[in-house]
């Protein structure tokens, strides 16, 4: 008696499947002409996106290096008296570089699908892992050569006495940390029930531990250590199979939410709408409970300005981690100009400029959701101009005591008299207008024919647009430099702040709208 064997039907990856047909479709639909423009757009973009590179590299590296010799030996911030380890600064940046690609890769994903994917692939009895392997390693890989290039303008600024060879070796390496933080961030992703606010918190100390090493072993490897720079593959090895023995655990509702924030911020970048690229990667803007705050927004407000400033208060109030960038970008800064050594005065200049630009957007957030619908203003019983003077009432205040918590941490470092805390409480008035300036930047026109760059078609006036509240924000920055590099605030100086701030304001208050 013969029985039959049963063979089970072979796997089907829907994702493959789809790939293959649309390849066998766009093939013959395809000519060489094409094919070939397209091939010829792709090399002369990425010779173009290296040439600037090289020339960034060798040209920052002369100009700091001269910069660093030449003076007579005055810094703004002088080194702390106790000695550091060598690369305490280098060390912290690239941890700060790290946890923000874990940050980001979890906001991503990193495992993701989309939308019609999701709804249509993840209801189906198949095995989700060569689902998601295949896009999960496009991304490793795209993570590590991306975060490679853009470590090396910033390990030859870093570290100037490091050869080539070590510099070339430790960007490999930060490549393959970042994508240890991305797989990091898979880790976290592979959870069942959505975890609340504290257990995410609690979720990112393993992480952030394991970065911290990381940092350091880049440190190390830049100098020429290659058992380090084995150990950080292990390592990323290691989290990678951890991560993709659990695709399979990773919740739909979790794929579809990494594939619909993926879209959404990789359309704003192609739109180049920085505001939306905000918005994407922002967290939900579910609020946080407050009693008082609510019992003193139900008061209400004797006249409609009044009352606008109550709402724009109370929105301010309990929206969710405003503080935490400009608290991490002061920290970062403060620790950097401790830990840098005896940098000269306009290389600690250049640092407090980049925390300001760093940390001024953070404080527009209520003002970006509201820009979404600008037409609401137009039904407020009150002119525009008074409606953007309420929006700029809060990020004015906030980033005034910042900006004066900063000038009074230099002063205690040395940096100048106290006069400085009043010259920077009026530059953050001046910072708080960017804000909103910048949260209310024109929306890229496309239906003007748009201008050919070696990287694609750029909407015409966009980059006016994206400098919207940058230039704000340099223009009251300049006399707080100028402060800040004397020592001390004349008379003058004070009211060209206060002036200038003024002017940032009157800018926001009557600017077009287009």
């Amino acid at each position: 008696m013969t029985t039959d064997t049963v063979q089970a039907p072979p796997p089907f990856d829907p994702v493959r499947y789809a790939r293959q047909a649309s390849r066998a479709f766009s093939r013959g639909r395809t000519r060489f002409r094409d094919a070939f423009v397209d091939v010829y757009t792709a090399v002369l973009a990425l010779g173009t996106i290296g040439a600037l590179a090289v020339g960034l590299v060798l040209a920052l590296r002369e100009q700091v290096a001269q910069a660093w010799n030449v003076g007579s030996g005055r810094t703004l911030v002088a080194p702390p008296s106790f000695s550091l380890p060598d690369g305490a600064a280098a060390a912290v940046l690239v941890f700060a570089a790290l946890a923000a690609v874990m940050v980001i890769a979890r906001k991503l994903g990193p495992a993701a699908v989309s939308g019609p994917e999701g709804y249509w692939w993840l209801s189906l009895p198949l095995e989700r892992r060569p689902m998601l392997a295949g896009r999960l390693v496009r991304r490793l890989l795209l993570v590590w050569a991306g975060t490679a290039v853009l470590y090396l303008p910033f390990g030859f600024v870093m570290d100037l006495e490091t050869s080539v060879r070590g510099q070339v070796l430790a960007a490999a390496t930060f490549g393959v940390a970042a994508v240890s933080a991305v797989l990091l961030a898979g880790l976290q992703q592979a959870r069942r029930d959505p975890p609340s606010a504290a257990e995410r918190r609690r979720g990112l100390a393993p992480g952030l531990l394991v970065l911290a090493l990381l940092s350091l072993v880049i440190v190390r490897v830049a100098a020429g250590s290659w058992a380090l720079a084995a150990g950080g593959v292990g390592l990323a090895i290691a989290l990678g199979l951890l991560a993709f023995s659990r695709l399979d655990r990773i919740p739909g509702r979790e794929l579809i939410r990494g594939g619909a924030v993926s879209g959404h911020t990789g359309a704003a970048v192609y739109l180049m709408d920085l505001n939306e690229v905000g918005r994407a990667l922002s967290a939900e803007p579910d609020g946080v409970a407050s009693r008082r705050v609510a019992g003193w927004y139900a008061r209400g407000g004797r006249t409609p300005f009044g009352a606008l400033l109550r709402a724009d208060t109370a929105a301010f109030l309990r929206t969710r981690g405003l503080w935490i960038r400009p608290v991490l970008v002061l920290a970062l800064c403060v620790f950097l100009l401790l830990t840098g050594g005896a940098q000269p005065p306009l290389v600690q200049l250049g640092m407090i400029a980049v925390a300001v630009v760093a940390a001024v957007p953070a404080l527009g957030a209520v003002a970006r959701r509201t820009a979404i619908m600008p037409g609401l203003d137009l039904l407020l019983p009150l002119p525009v101009s008074v409606v953007r003077l309420s929006r700029m009432a809060l990020p004015a205040a906030a980033l005034a005591l910042w900006a004066a918590v900063l000038c009074a941490v230099l002063v205690l470092l040395g940096a100048g008299d106290p006069s400085l805390i009043a010259l920077g409480a009026l530059a953050g008035v001046g910072f708080g207008a960017s804000a909103v300036r910048g949260a209310y930047r024109v929306q890229p026109d496309w239906s003007i024919p748009p201008k050919d760059t070696p990287f694609g078609p750029v909407p015409s006036a966009q980059a006016g647009s994206m400098i919207r509240g940058f230039d704000t924000t340099l223009l009251a920055l300049v006399p707080l430099l100028l402060g800040l590099f004397l020592g001390h605030v004349p008379g003058v100086l004070l009211l060209a702040q206060a002036g200038f701030s003024a002017v940032c304001v009157l800018v926001v208050m009557y600017s077009s709208p287009t």
